[in-house]
């Protein structure tokens, strides 16, 4: 039997996962439809009501046009999540077919592949971001590419690793010897295998891409009005954070939490897989 201790730190193992699981979910619908949650048009000025604090007529308040920064969050929700969703699923495509193609090819061709990486982990990752985001312009495609760029290469030592460590299994020198190809061997028989290290990855990523994005968007290389993102409203309130504190507060506190709880969902599928 498990001992009291041990019962209620999973008791509340999983209530802490359970509370991630509703927050996530409630950031997918803000995604999905934020006109149904947005009380007020996030683009609307209304200069009666410049820089209100919080109130029960504008929850978070407004800023220097009127607007009302709990509608304007909920639809910064869209951009934020859809580019951390679809920068995490480009890289993990790319960064698994890499990282596998270099692992079962092995020898020089492997050293070659992995030198690549190497030569861009060796570049700092706010400049390397900076030169994509030049390169592929400040929308939302262009910030996903960049920043997609960017997380493939933790993907791809992943899968290198997995696959190095699966290719000599029987399965798989069974699979070489009835003549199957390099590609059909990766998608036939190593992918089903590194499914679960997969995922975690994928949980891990989606919250630093949030963070970058944020960071991009903060500095002014990321997302431009009139689109709205959590980094963009928190570049637009940080001059004024001793007097209106309540205009970066809320869009740092929705980055906060997007980001731990996601945290939280991949250290809960850590310990699933292992």
């Amino acid at each position: 039997m498990l001992k009291p201790n041990i019962k209620k730190r999973i008791n509340q193992e999983n209530f802490s996962s359970l509370v991630a699981l509703l927050i996530i979910f409630a950031l997918v619908l803000f995604s999905l439809f934020p006109e149904f949650f947005s009380p007020y048009s996030p683009f609307k000025s209304d200069f009666e009501n410049i820089l209100q604090s919080p109130s029960e007529k504008h929850l978070f308040g407004t800023d220097e046009l009127g607007r009302d920064i709990l509608s304007r969050i909920i639809y910064g929700t869209r951009i934020s999540i859809s580019i951390a969703f679809f920068t995490s699923v480009i890289s993990l495509i790319f960064g698994t077919l890499y990282g596998s193609i270099s692992g079962m090819k092995g020898g020089i061709f492997d050293e070659i592949l992995m030198k690549i990486v190497d030569v861009f982990y060796s570049i700092p990752d706010l400049l390397l971001i900076s030169i994509f985001v030049l390169i592929f312009g400040k929308g939302i495609i262009g910030i996903t590419v960049a920043l997609s760029l960017l997380s493939w290469m933790r993907v791809a030592r992943i899968s290198r690793g997995t696959v190095l460590e699966l290719k000599n299994r029987p399965f798989v020198l069974s699979a070489k010897v009835m003549g199957f190809s390099d590609l059909r061997i990766i998608f036939k028989e190593l992918l089903p295998n590194m499914l679960s290290p997969l995922i975690v990855t994928f949980t891990f990523t989606i919250p630093s891409v949030i963070l970058a994005e944020s960071t991009l968007s903060f500095l002014g290389l990321g997302i431009s009005p009139p689109d709205v993102s959590w980094g963009l409203m928190a570049n637009n309130g940080w001059q004024g954070i001793r007097s209106y504190p309540h205009l970066i507060i809320f869009p740092c506190l929705a980055i906060f939490v997007s980001t731990i709880t996601f945290l939280k969902i991949g250290d809960y599928l850590k310990l699933k897989v292992k």
